[in-house]
């Protein structure tokens, strides 16, 4: 039921409306493809799956900052593959899924969810937020997982949605990697010239033909199939409710809520509030320190040292105001 109920929600509602004068007609693949495919293959498809599944593991058992890492780059890995196999460029976006979700939804916005959404009957006191748009999604996963918080420079909010959401845009997502103004059928011409068949692109046929127009034939396939195992099998379709097959027996998973404010706040601005010498002068010789030793990116000095100055600030301030 639940199962059913997610897919529903990522096939049909809250869907974003299509430019109908954005389409070129459908597209032939040249000789150059099969190469170019398994190359975007390799490098992005099968990558990603992996990260996918090690993403999952690690959210079923409390590995909050590889799970953001990992979803992350999972994310940016198919949104890559996407624009590379609809004939768009994939480089100077960094890691900003941001920006690449921004650029890849012009492909098919009427195959992404507005929003990513808690099923029906899920306790809301083990799901905090609740729905939430498909862009605010990916911002927080952008922030938490970006490369600086490989270090656990920012810390996370960790919620129990975030796995269910995770899911949903990966399930869009994921099936946009493939040629999607090529012919349902193929990428030849042959097929324009039978009255018979209806002259339709993959991307116009992919409600009408799921599962089989998902199916990308690569590592995640393998996963799902039981090629790869059963531990991998479970990580992956274990309360996955895109993915796992209607029979799939779920087992219990932990959906906790957790926040963790980083070690940089704690040493380096906290003390700053008792607006006393002793530790301003501790928080002070450590950031000497940290900021002549550590590799801290250049907009978190700036940051830190804002912080630290209007810290020391409202702490004189306070003390001003009692005397």
């Amino acid at each position: 039921m639940a199962t059913r109920s997610c897919r529903r929600l990522i096939r049909q509602p809250h869907l974003v409306g299509r430019d109908q004068d954005a389409g070129g007609g459908v597209r032939s693949l040249d000789d150059l493809y099969p190469y170019q495919h398994d190359i975007v293959n390799e490098l992005y498809i099968k990558t990603a799956d992996d990260n996918y599944v090690v993403a999952r593991w690690c959210f079923a058992n409390g590995l909050d900052t590889d799970f953001f890492w990992l979803a992350a780059h999972c994310v940016e890995k198919y949104l890559k593959a996407a624009l590379l196999l609809n004939e768009r460029p994939a480089r100077n976006y960094g890691h900003d899924i941001e920006k690449l979700y921004a650029d890849v939804k012009p492909l098919a916005p009427e195959l992404l969810p507005a929003m990513l959404t808690v099923p029906d009957h899920l306790p809301t006191s083990l799901f905090s937020l609740g729905d939430e748009s498909t862009e605010a999604f990916i911002k927080r996963l952008y922030f938490y997982g970006q490369p600086d918080n490989r270090y656990s420079f920012i810390g996370y909010i960790r919620r129990g949605s975030d796995i269910l959401k995770l899911d949903q845009l990966v399930f869009a997502v994921r099936r946009l990697c493939q040629p999607l103004e090529v012919h349902f059928l193929g990428g030849s011409d042959r097929y324009k010239s039978e009255a018979w068949i209806p002259n339709q692109t993959r991307r116009e046929r992919m409600l009408q033909d799921d599962p089989s127009s998902r199916n990308l034939y690569t590592n995640l396939e393998q996963v799902i199939s039981g090629k790869r195992g059963k531990l991998q099998r479970h990580v992956l379709l274990n309360w996955n409710l895109p993915f796992a097959p209607s029979d799939f027996r779920h087992t219990r998973m932990a959906y906790g809520w957790m926040t963790v404010n980083p070690v940089l706040v704690r040493r380096f601005l906290d003390p700053l509030d008792a607006g006393k010498p002793e530790k301003d002068k501790h928080a002070d010789d450590l950031w000497t320190w940290a900021r002549d030793n550590l590799h801290l990116p250049r907009d978190f000095v700036k940051a830190y040292e804002k912080a630290r100055s209007d810290r020391k600030a409202a702490a004189k301030a306070r003390a001003e105001s009692k005397s």
